[in-house]
């Protein structure tokens, strides 16, 4: 009798331990998953429902190469846009506030002319409330990024090369209010020998952030 108690409680426990390994198993896939999403959703403290989200599409990245990049190719881009969505209750007019930046993951170019110019650029376009980018604001203007390190973001201001960095919607109540976002890398093709940046690359990412507003 006890040695059939002592079989018994030990399938209990290995059938508990099963499952908790499954369990544990099934949530790091999905949590691993989860993290290439593109889509951030926002929920807004306010006293109405209000509903915010940010959904990317791309990512930047620029390999220059002997067969790609030399002499009379032209420039080298990379382009990702990016849509920020914002949603009033529909019993209140509200607001919702974001900062956006790029940020860099990875730069191995660097300067091939004396003067230092620019060989890698960074560009950022903003379109308020429309359904595309015909009527864009240019935020950042062909910035020189050549020797920007890694782990850095580069944050887009609110109005045209400007020093604030929040960005706004206001809706009126039941309003929603679509910001429509361009950013795009461009590798130089200068007419001097470059040949210096053959073999190097360049990765970033747009990072959104939901920030209380001011």
């Amino acid at each position: 009798m006890e040695n059939r108690k002592n079989t018994i409680l030990l399938t209990v426990i290995a059938v508990a331990t099963l499952l908790v390994a499954v369990v544990g198993a099934t949530f790091a896939y999905f949590t691993a998953q989860g993290g290439s999403s593109v889509q951030t959703p926002v929920n807004v403290n306010t006293a109405q429902t209000s509903n915010g989200s940010f959904v990317t599409n791309g990512q930047i990245r620029i390999d220059a190469n002997q067969e790609n990049f030399g002499q009379g190719m032209g420039n080298r881009t990379s382009t990702a846009t990016a849509t920020v969505e914002y949603s009033a209750s529909s019993t209140a007019a509200s607001n919702f506030c974001y900062t956006v930046g790029l940020q860099v993951t990875a730069n191995t170019f660097e300067y091939t002319t004396e003067e230092s110019t620019p060989e890698l650029t960074f560009t950022a376009r903003k379109s308020a409330n429309a359904a595309d980018l015909t009527s864009a604001t240019t935020m950042i203007n062909q910035r020189d990024i050549t020797t920007t390190t890694a782990s850095t973001t580069i944050q887009v201001p609110n109005t045209a090369e400007g020093s604030e960095f929040i960005h706004k919607i206001d809706a009126t109540e039941g309003q929603t209010i679509n910001d429509q976002w361009d950013f795009t890398v461009t590798l130089v093709n200068l007419s001097s020998d470059q040949n210096e940046n053959t073999g190097k690359s360049f990765t970033g990412q747009i990072v959104f952030t939901h920030v209380e507003c001011e």
